[in-house]
C-alpha cells in the first residue's frame, strides 16, 4: 500500500511556489517557537539553525522525530511547523553518504543497490530516541520509517521520500502555522527567506544578519570498516528509477524537475 496524494486529495501548493521556494501559512497568534521537520539530509538542522540566530523563535523538538510522520497529540497556535524539502538527486546521494540508522548490510551496498534496497532501518543510536533509552528496544526495527498503514519497510528509498512528502505536505492540513520551503532556495536567500517569515507571520523584524556557518548535524559514523564511494552525480540508470519511483507531479509543484 503506498502513501501518496491523488489529484484529488493533494494540497493546494501555491503556482509560485517553484518560483518563490518557500510557502507560509499564519496561524492564529504570531509563534514563539519553532520546529522544522524534513526527512534526513533535507536541511533540517540548516533552517533550524538559521531561524534560531536571526528571529525571536525558539527551537523545539518536543512535537516527535523531526525526520518522521506527523504523530504529535496537538500542535500548540504558538508553534511554527516548518516543513524542508530538497532535490531528490543530492538528497538521495547524501542519504547514500550518511545512511543513518541503517544496518550494516545496507551501509556496505553501493550506491545503485542502495536505493533500490528496501528501507530496513533500525533504533541504533539512544540519544536520537528518547524512548530506546528509557524502555530498550536498540537495533530493533525503526517504526518511525515503516508504512504506518502496512507496518512494513517501504520497499525502497524513493518510496519513502513519497510517503514522507506526503507527509509533511499534510502540515498544510493540519491547522497550524507553517512554512514550507525548498532548501536550495533558502540557502540562496537566506535573508529574503527571514524577512518573509518575519513579515507574513508578525515577528521582529530581523537584525543584523546572523549566517549559519558552522557544520551542522553528528558526524555519521559507519558500523562497517570500509564503505563504497558515493558518486559525484545520479548515473542515468539511476535516474531512471528515481523518475518511475517519485510523484513527479508533486515534485514539479515544489519546484523540481528531473528531466
Amino acid at each position: 500500500m503506498n502513501l501518496d496524494f491523488t489529484p484529488e486529495s493533494a494540497p493546494e501548493i501555491p503556482a509560485v511556489f517553484p518560483e518563490t521556494g518557500w510557502h507560509i501559512q499564519p496561524g492564529p497568534v504570531p509563534p514563539a517557537r519553532v520546529q522544522v521537520f524534513g526527512e534526513r539530509s533535507s536541511g533540517t538542522n540548516f533552517v533550524k539553525r538559521l531561524l534560531g540566530r536571526n528571529t525571536p523563535l525558539q527551537p523545539i523538538e518536543a512535537l516527535g522525530w523531526k525526520h518522521g510522520f506527523p504523530q504529535m497529540t496537538a500542535i500548540p497556535p504558538d508553534v511554527l511547523i516548518v516543513a524542508c524539502v530538497r532535490d531528490a538527486r543530492p538528497w538521495s546521494l547524501s542519504m547514500h553518504a550518511k545512511p543513518w540508522h541503517t544496518p550494516p548490510a545496507m551501509q556496505r551496498l553501493g550506491y545503485s543497490d542502495f536505493i533500490r534496497h528496501p528501507w530496513e532501518t533500525i533504533a541504533d543510536r539512544k540519544r536520537y530516541f528518547p524512548q530506546v533509552a528509557d524502555l530498550g528496544g536498540d537495533g530493533r526495527p525503526l517504526q518511525h520509517d515503516r508504512n504506518p498503514l502496512t507496518g512494513l519497510p517501504f520497499p525502497d528509498l524513493f518510496s519513502l521520500r513519497r510517503a514522507k512528502l506526503a507527509s509533511l505536505l499534510s502540515f498544510m492540513r493540519r491547522d497550524c502555522t507553517l512554512v514550507v520551503c525548498r532548501l536550495e532556495a533558502v540557502q540562496q536567500a537566506p535573508e529574503a527567506f527571514l524577512a518573509n517569515v518575519a513579515r507574513h507571520l508578525a515577528l521582529l523584524p530581523p537584525g543584523p544578519y546572523r549566517p549559519v556557518v558552522r557544520r551542522l548535524g553528528s558526524r555519521f559514523r559507519a558500523s562497517v570498516e570500509a564503505r563504497p564511494e558515493t558518486p559525484r552525480a545520479v548515473p542515468e540508470a539511476d535516474l531512471d528509477f528515481l523518475r518511475c519511483r517519485l510523484n513527479l507531479e508533486t515534485e514539479s509543484r515544489l519546484g523540481y524537475d528531473y528531466g
